[in-house]
């Protein structure tokens, strides 16, 4: 299936794929988590996972492949979260990534389908290293970023209003990247909230006409929102002129 000829729904998440990052082993181990990230060709996969409970916390992957992988990963990395690592190579692909009309003969799939074995090979080794991490951790510390801690953390972002969520998001914005933004002649704009959680925002300044504000600076930005207001945001930038 040529990538120009995709489902227009899979060119929709390819175009804004809310997985796409990493999550690097200095971030798992201030949390006392435990991150795999493995590779199948051009694609790579970052997980977190609370080492307690072995279950699935955060995915991230990033890729050089075109619209098609893209899709396709970000919807596995979707299909991972709160997922127990003994149950990840029960997903089926056929019915995952088939609803899209992609056949298990396409090599995006395939590329896609070997990384649960992978993962689930790497696990043990990265489990070791975090338990190790949280030697040197206080017990509040940990608990903060354990599934626990997430369910938690769930339950008082949707107490929130809208209005409340965008006024948290403009503070923590405020405090951690519009600096760094204008330091650079740039700024953004908070337009919505999508779902409770997907931040669009549009740039301003030299950040609209900026390369790296597709990626990294989009990366920092999400980071930061994760890291100091709710670790389960996501930031989409608005293209349109």
């Amino acid at each position: 299936m040529p990538e120009e000829n995709i489902p227009q729904e899979l060119a929709e998440i390819a175009h804004f794929p809310k997985h796409r990052g990493a999550i690097f082993q200095t971030e798992a181990d201030d949390k006392g988590l435990a991150v795999v990230d493995a590779k199948s060709d051009t694609l790579k996969i970052y997980v977190l996972i609370d080492p307690d409970v072995d279950q699935i916390l955060n995915v991230k992957f990033f890729t050089y492949g075109g619209q098609m992988l893209t899709a396709l990963a970000d919807i596995f990395c979707a299909e991972l979260f709160g997922k127990k690592i003994e149950e990840i190579q029960n997903i089926s692909f056929e019915n995952l990534f088939g609803k899209f009309g992609v056949e298990p003969s396409n090599a995006d799939f395939q590329t896609v389908a070997k990384l649960p074995a992978k993962i689930t090979e790497a696990y043990p080794e990265k489990k070791n290293i975090a338990i190790a991490a949280r030697a040197a951790m206080g017990s509040a510390k940990l608990k903060a970023f354990s599934a626990e801690g997430r369910e938690q953390a769930d339950a008082e972002w949707k107490k929130l209003s809208k209005a409340e969520k965008l006024e948290k998001i403009e503070e923590c914005l405020n405090d951690n990247v519009r600096a760094m933004l204008a330091g650079d002649g740039g700024g953004l704009e908070i337009l919505d909230i999508k779902d409770e959680k997907t931040v669009l925002i549009r740039y301003q300044g030299a950040c609209a006409a900026c390369g790296a504000a597709g990626e990294g600076t989009l990366y920092y930005i999400e980071n930061q929102l994760q890291q100091h207001l709710y670790y389960d945001l996501t930031v989409e930038p608005d293209l349109t002129l």
